[in-house]
């Protein structure tokens, strides 16, 4: 093997640098729909623009997130007993938190499922279309479950 000149070796770092984008480029001029690398499947990357489905998926579960703690606190209302010994905590603190926690839960498990949602769909061979479906169909159990408590 023919030994290179050093001026013409090539470095094993990275010139490019980790950028986050500013948010008016997010909005209007991003153009990463998908990780292209393999290797960015196994880091975090931010992508710029994500399939319209997963926004309506994320709405839907911050909906389904809201109308549990409204439905939760009118069971509290009519008797019953908050049996998750964290959320009885924050309720103990008022509504207006336990709604705050609640909803800002959910908000950041959502964003990190978003951020991770190509490494685990690549790492864990998970379909990761039917990771945000299975989300919403667990809130979904849980206010009709409730919606039932409240009708019985």
């Amino acid at each position: 093997m023919k030994k290179l000149d050093k001026r013409v070796q090539r470095s094993d770092q990275d010139r490019r640098q980790n950028h986050i984008s500013s948010y008016k480029f997010l909005l209007f001029n991003g153009k990463r729909r998908t990780l292209q690398r393999s290797d960015d499947c196994k880091q975090v990357a931010v992508l710029d623009h994500y399939h319209p489905t997963l926004l309506l998926y994320v709405l839907i579960a911050l909906g389904l997130s809201l109308l549990d703690a409204t439905l939760t606190l009118i069971l509290l209302e009519k008797g019953a007993v908050e049996l998750n010994p964290v959320m009885l905590y924050y309720i103990s603190l008022g509504t207006e938190m336990f709604v705050i926690v609640k909803y800002g839960l959910t908000s950041v498990a959502l964003m990190i499922m978003v951020v991770l949602n190509p490494i685990i769909s690549e790492r864990y061979r998970i379909v990761a279309s039917l990771m945000f479906p299975f989300c919403i169909v667990v809130f979904g159990s849980v206010v009709v479950w409730e919606v039932y408590l409240l009708v019985w």
